[in-house]
């Protein structure tokens, strides 16, 4: 899937700030990963205080699959006047760590443990509005995995990754 079609949040808009406890709170609220994270788009709040930071957010999210939006802004730029690859990983994380959230019953959450970002072109701010799509590959009751893909609206790739979740199970 292509990121055609996706708006991006721009450099003007304003999201409410997060304090960073709604993981924990959505966990404990009683609903299961799919419908927590259809919350936060709901709300069109920052998915984390890491998403209002580097600006971006949830835009979609069905069983086993997420897309986070963002727009590069100066603030990513790295010394060769590209986006950072710590703020591509960062994007290609949330997402794929997105998917597999999505397929947690309520209670469970997860954590990623690593994280592989192959970056194939770099991402200049003239490429504008990105997205980066995680699709669940395996989820067990310990770990799952994801692939994400890092992509401009057009389709042009610019990073795609792999994941390894540890699957966290309530304490009891």
């Amino acid at each position: 899937m292509s990121g055609a079609g996706v708006t991006a949040p721009d450099a003007t808009t304003q999201l409410p700030p997060s304090d960073g406890t709604a993981g924990a709170a959505d966990l404990a609220s009683g609903l299961d990963g799919l419908a927590q994270l259809q919350a936060y788009i709901d709300r069109a709040g920052p998915l984390s205080p890491i998403g209002e930071t580097l600006g971006f957010r949830l835009v979609r999210i069905t069983r086993g699959e997420a897309e986070i939006a963002a727009e590069p802004g100066p603030h990513i730029l790295n010394g060769m006047g590209v986006a950072h690859g710590g703020y591509m990983a960062t994007l290609l994380d949330a997402a794929v760590a997105c998917a597999i959230h999505s397929l947690m019953p309520a209670g469970v959450g997860s954590t990623t443990v690593e994280l592989k970002v192959n970056m194939v072109k770099a991402l200049p701010l003239s490429a504008g509005p990105v997205c980066a799509i995680g699709r669940a590959i395996h989820t067990g009751r310990m770990i799952a995995t994801a692939e994400g893909r890092l992509e401009d609206l057009n389709g042009t790739l610019y990073a795609h990754a792999t994941t390894t979740c540890a699957v966290l199970q309530p304490r009891g």
